[in-house]
């Protein structure tokens, strides 16, 4: 043992008082006997070897208990100064902290942190054409085992956030909408879904596009294409090329909808029911420009740019969307009051004629026989 420069005694001897020399008695120099002698400090006799002391030593880790599809929080564990001594060199003692620190941490980290679900982290950014919102978003531990993604899309931060797309590879981390309103704020966020469930969700990120009316590639509104057949209010269908200015259209007015050109209150609406009553309704303006992007709906039951909006049928709900979210195994809703199922979906990128008309007062018409909407997609834009 090194020494500590104290000097003590392990026997005690007995001496004559008279001439101070040895009785030869013993006894060992113990705590609890009375005559006991203390060590004391000599530092000439026995002088103290060198005494070193650690630095502060610390070590991150994460918990690594968790459960599949759950991300640990880091915990650091310290050696914290003078905690560990040698009589060698202070990197001999922080040599024995970072041993320790070896030994103790991840036991340490699995005993105060915590478990979380993956929460991500996304942003986006407006194409140049102002049309397209590119979505992108990162992981902060991807060493979780995440299985999909869950995007959510509102028009509306106090309202209802609804499943937008389902997103089913783990390394897919971002996704271009183009199923958009000109003039309208978009509100999206995600979550990771991994064998533990749904993530908390992520920051709320949102674009506002721009004005879709332009022609060229990227514009022309949301409207449907030359050729297709409008039904007039006595049964008679004609090409909505042919049509003009005040002709009356055969409308419907449905049943809990307050009828509106603003695509943020119609996107707002749904019911499990549809009840309508035929109407009739002029075309108060009707234009015509080219698209180079249309949705293709049953091989041309329905062809339309991704932005008209349209009324579906989905999980019993009837409700308007964009023609660009339109899916296979929703239903459409025709002029003989049939439910049309949705059996295919195709994108064009051919360049077609449309003709933009709004009705007035009404909303509705019917177009190649199934019942849709015209919406004015801003301020002196209105487009079907």
């Amino acid at each position: 043992m090194a020494n500590t420069g104290y000097k003590s005694f392990t026997l005690l001897e007995r001496y004559y008082k008279d001439d101070g020399s040895s009785t030869g008695d013993t006894k060992p120099n113990v705590v609890t006997d009375p005559d006991y002698i203390a060590p004391f400090l000599d530092t000439t006799n026995c002088p103290p070897s060198a005494r070193y002391y650690n630095t502060e030593q610390t070590k991150t880790v994460t918990k690594n208990s968790c459960a599949v599809g759950e991300a640990g929080t880091e915990i650091t564990l310290t050696a914290y100064t003078n905690q560990f001594v040698s009589d060698i060199s202070i990197t001999d003692a922080n040599n024995q902290a970072i041993a320790w620190l070896e030994e103790n941490a991840q036991v340490y980290a699995n005993n105060l942190g915590t478990c979380i679900l993956n929460t991500p982290i996304i942003s986006s950014s407006l194409s140049s054409d102002g049309m397209t919102i590119n979505l992108s978003w990162i992981v902060p531990h991807d060493d979780v085992k995440i299985t999909g993604y869950q995007l959510y899309r509102t028009l509306d931060l106090n309202g209802d956030w609804l499943p937008y797309r389902s997103i089913n590879i783990p390394d897919l981390k971002s996704f271009s909408d183009t199923s958009l309103a000109a003039n309208t704020t978009y509100y999206y966020k995600v979550v990771t879904r991994s064998d533990a469930g749904l993530s908390t969700p992520s920051n709320v990120t949102y674009q506002t596009t721009g004005d879709s009316s332009a022609g060229g590639p990227g514009g022309g509104g949301s409207c449907f294409v030359e050729g297709t057949l409008i039904t007039l209010p006595d049964g008679s269908k004609k090409a909505i090329e042919e049509l003009h200015l005040e002709q009356l259209l055969l409308s419907a007015e449905i049943e809990t909808l307050i009828d509106t050109n603003n695509a943020s209150e119609l996107y707002k609406w749904s019911s499990d029911s549809l009840l309508e009553r035929r109407i009739t309704s002029p075309i108060t303006k009707l234009t015509q420009k080219d698209a180079y992007k249309t949705i293709i709906v049953n091989d041309g039951l329905l062809e339309a740019t991704p932005t008209h909006l349209q009324l579906i049928q989905r999980d019993g709900l009837w409700r308007f969307i964009s023609l660009g979210d339109i899916q296979v195994g929703d239903n459409l809703y025709s002029i003989n009051n049939e439910i049309i199922p949705v059996t295919s979906v195709k994108i064009n990128l051919e360049k077609r004629r449309i003709f933009p008309l709004t009705l007035n007062p009404f909303h509705t018409y019917f177009a190649n026989g199934i019942l849709t909407h015209n919406y004015k997609e801003g301020e002196g834009n209105s487009n079907p």
